[in-house]
């Protein structure tokens, strides 16, 4: 499924690629890009942030251009007070030589950097849920129920307080839930060092502005990303790209995201007045008629990003170790580990850990 990135009115492939660079850049720009990169020897692997990270790897002018000023839309915070691990693991061998092969090669051999192929559920993501639902048994559920207590004895979780009322005594547990909200929860309390540790760690949440359209597609692409400070959004994704039954095939539907901390105004931005300000920023993007909205939807995802600031490390191991001196505690999953892992990523840990369990079980 492509993805493109638009700046500066332009769209650019993403991954980087340099035919594709080079038809949308000046000549001039093309020229600082190169000598940037020519002066760099090899890429640097001890980078103490993100942005030293990115022009020790790309050079000033395509760092800046492209992932510096998106790292700090995405995140909230200067890209200097940023780990190099909020790239994830799709920048891991984006470099001039990847560059090069793709240039020689014209595109016959496929590059390093690139994240490969992915199945995709055809009716959309909620189909896993609903086949581990089917299989394990709806009544296992418990839905629009917040875990309020973890009750522990013996460096072992004992019960799990549900909406404050009703209890589920606990012979293993996995848990997913924000590092922050878990430590916080504990019954006897955790130490006062880790409860300040717990306060001093960052998410960043995430709004979905869902817009149903009426026409077929909105672009040949699955995502497009914007750096630019004059979208509110950072992304922009369209299911029926990467399934066609996503959507009617007359219509079709975008969602975009829109970072932020719960104090910004943006969060408590009423819906009317939110829908407002990305439509008319999306038609820099493409002119759509505003008749062509079939419906429009939020939807508000808290925690959606652990914030991997300079010096948090230490913080976050002392939070992981102390939950995972629990006996019957696994911790799994972003907001928990508090790391920046893909959706594959996370598939991937879940089945080693489901077979840990069973082994265990065994």
């Amino acid at each position: 499924a492509p993805s493109e990135i638009f700046s500066g009115d332009r769209f650019f492939k993403f991954p980087l690629r340099p035919g594709n660079l080079a038809r949308q850049l000046t000549p001039k720009t093309l020229a600082r890009i190169a000598a940037e990169n020519l002066r760099i020897k090899k890429p640097i692997e001890q980078n103490s942030n993100f942005e030293q990270f990115a022009i020790n790897r790309y050079g000033p002018t395509l760092a800046q251009r492209f992932l510096l000023n998106y790292s700090a839309k995405l995140w909230g915070e200067k890209p200097a007070s940023l780990l190099p691990e909020v790239a994830g693991g799709r920048l891991r061998r984006l470099d001039l030589s990847s560059f090069l092969q793709e240039m020689l090669f014209k595109g016959k051999r496929r590059s390093r950097h690139l994240d490969g192929s992915f199945f995709y559920p055809k009716y959309g993501i909620g189909m896993i849920a609903d086949r581990v639902s089917e299989f394990i048994g709806t009544e296992q559920f418990h839905l629009n129920s917040r875990v309020t207590q973890l009750h522990h004895r013996a460096h072992r979780i004992e019960r799990i307080v549900v909406n404050n009322t009703s209890e589920i005594y606990a012979r293993s547990v996995v848990n997913t839930l924000p590092l922050t909200i878990s430590i916080n929860m504990l019954s006897p309390t955790a130490p006062q060092k880790l409860i300040d540790a717990a306060k001093s760690i960052k998410y960043r949440n995430m709004i979905l502005c869902v817009f149903c359209l009426d026409r077929p597609f909105f672009s040949p692409n699955a995502s497009v990303y914007f750096p630019d400070d004059e979208f509110p959004f950072t992304r922009l994704y369209e299911p029926k790209r990467r399934s066609p039954h996503m959507a009617p095939t007359a219509q079709t539907a975008i969602v975009l995201e829109i970072p932020c901390y719960q104090e910004d105004p943006v969060w408590h931005m009423p819906g009317e007045d939110l829908r407002r300000s990305v439509w008319e920023a999306l038609q820099r993007v493409k002119q759509i008629s505003f008749d062509e909205i079939l419906c429009f939807k939020t939807v508000k995802l808290p925690f959606a990003y652990p914030v991997l600031e300079v010096g948090f490390l230490e913080k976050v191991r002392d939070l992981v170790a102390y939950l995972q001196s629990f006996e019957n505690l696994r911790i799994s999953g972003r907001s928990s580990l508090f790391r920046y892992l893909h959706l594959h990523d996370l598939f991937k840990s879940g089945r080693e850990l489901m077979a840990e369990i069973t082994k265990d079980s065994h």
